[in-house]
């Protein structure tokens, strides 16, 4: 009986051991996982946050080439009114 008792107490340490191990993994795997999702996390929101602003600078550069455009359009057409007009004085006064 008593070796049965030693075999017994041998294949209780060695449950103990693998449940110790496996507990020890399970743990490991819990933090990896949540240091994975942590992770991914605050690249979303950096990546939200990057795409937020590059819209914004995106707009503010769109809206100043608009700008500009217009600009550029009105002094364009003031200079050709002013062309048109000194062309037909020109041809008034020939006649």
């Amino acid at each position: 009986m008593a070796e049965t008792k030693t075999t017994q107490q041998q294949v209780r340490e060695q449950y103990k051991v693998a449940e110790n191990t496996f507990q020890n993994a399970v743990s490991a795997w819990n933090d990896l996982a949540l240091a994975t999702v942590e992770l991914s996390l605050d690249l979303a929101e950096k990546n939200l946050r990057y795409a937020q602003e590059a819209r914004g600078q995106f707009d503010r550069a769109l809206q100043e080439s608009l700008a500009s455009y217009r600009r550029i359009q009105a002094e364009s057409l003031k200079a050709w009114q002013g062309y048109v007009q000194s062309a037909n004085e020109i041809v008034n006064r020939s006649h």
